[in-house]
């Protein structure tokens, strides 16, 4: 049965105007059928010295004073503020409570009734009992207490007993679905996809002009280019080893870890930074790439991914050569989709062979990302969500 009529209140990992991950892209599809307050990313860690963090914390103020704001139809974001210093338990009190204030106070001006609270992060147990929901979501996309600058003990505490409070726990990654299942009422592992129809080669695209007199072959990243997910050692060795072909790298360099250090990088002259662009000229970006890379490091954090780019990649028709996570177990036997490498060694050769092989591959790559799109994705979700609904309703 599909999800409808409903009222959803969201918790987010992103705000709305950030680079799209799964909050946007799935709550877009739900407003549809469904009305969505949208709440932007309240932030994990406190912020840093340095500028970007608190250029955040600035928009941010101003955000609040503004309220909610319709984005879409059927679609409000909200960002609260909250004060960031989580390791307080004063602090951390504090925020709870100005937090289900703006929460009940704008749900009342929207008319919301019963809502779902939909949340992908932890703190979101905080909530539980207080906005009337008539169900509790987890949406579980990544390791939280791996990430940089966080309160580890306080966010793990959080996750488990979200787990064990929530109705129903979707988790993206097979290794965070295996870790969490047996601490929940309800767990299905749903694992991330791409919006595939706005990356297929189905249009000719103009070559960005960035990228019209580089030097080919053109290896491409997109997304985030932070220390403690990106692989930055590999990425320089390979610009090294490809230095008559052309590194792009597409994305904000050291978001979520200001520590990020990409002066190795820099000092290359084959490598090119072009930054973060819009979600709808990055698909012309991808279409120059001629081998899409996942350089990830292989951490506690990065085994419980599953990056969205990865069918981006796919939708696109490009071949994509990847490091070695469970989320890509499927395709080491399926070089024509991925090619997934051990190691550095494995990783640069890899590449080698992707550019040695003269197959065209385009169809079945493209078979296989619209397996994995959002449309698709969305339907499974909403009906896993209304079919717990309607469980709980029958149960009284």
């Amino acid at each position: 049965m599909p999800l409808v009529g409903r009222d959803i209140i969201c918790l987010a990992s992103s705000s709305w105007d950030a680079m799209w991950v799964n909050a946007q892209h799935l709550m877009s599809r739900l407003a549809a059928d469904n009305r969505v307050l949208y709440v932007n990313n309240l932030g994990l860690r406190a912020p840093g010295k340095n500028k970007g963090d608190w250029a955040k914390v600035r928009r941010r103020l101003g955000e609040w004073f503004s309220g909610a704001q319709k984005k879409a139809d059927n679609l409000w974001v909200l960002s609260p503020v909250s004060v960031p210093l989580h390791q307080s338990a004063a602090v951390r009190s504090f925020n709870r409570w100005s937090l289900i204030r703006s929460l009940r106070g704008h749900a009342r001006r929207l008319g919301f009734q019963r809502p779902i609270l939909w949340t992908f992060l932890p703190l979101g147990v905080e909530l539980i009992g207080q906005l009337d929901e008539s169900l509790v979501v987890y949406h579980c996309v990544d390791e939280y207490a791996a990430n940089p600058g966080v309160a580890v003990d306080e966010l793990r505490a959080m996750e488990d007993a979200l787990l064990r409070r929530a109705d129903l726990v979707f988790a993206t990654n097979p290794v965070l679905y295996e870790e969490r299942k047996d601490r929940s009422k309800r767990a299905v592992y749903v694992g991330n996809v791409a919006h595939t129809p706005h990356f297929e080669p189905s249009t000719q695209r103009d070559i960005p002009e960035k990228l019209r007199h580089l030097p080919r072959p053109i290896l491409g990243y997109t997304g985030n280019i932070s220390g403690y997910k990106t692989d930055l050692e590999l990425l320089v060795k390979t610009a090294r080893a490809m230095n008559e072909g052309s590194l792009v790298l597409v994305g904000p360099v050291g978001w979520g870890d200001p520590s990020t250090d990409v002066t190795a990088l820099q000092e290359l002259p084959n490598v090119h930074f072009i930054g973060r662009v819009d979600y709808d000229e990055l698909p012309a970006y991808v279409a120059a790439f001629d081998i899409c890379l996942m350089p990830l490091r292989v951490n506690e954090s990065t085994r419980r991914s599953f990056p969205m780019k990865f069918y981006e990649y796919m939708a696109a028709g490009k071949p994509i050569v990847s490091v070695d996570l469970p989320a890509f177990d499927r395709y080491r036997t399926r070089p024509e989709l991925c090619r997934v490498a051990a190691d550095h060694d494995d990783f640069l050769e890899a590449i080698c062979r992707t550019i040695a092989d003269q197959g065209d591959y385009t169809d079945a790559r493209l078979t296989e990302a619209r397996a994995n799109s959002w449309d698709v994705r969305v339907r499974e979700i909403g009906a896993t969500v209304a079919a717990a609904l309607a469980e709980k309703e029958a149960r009284g």
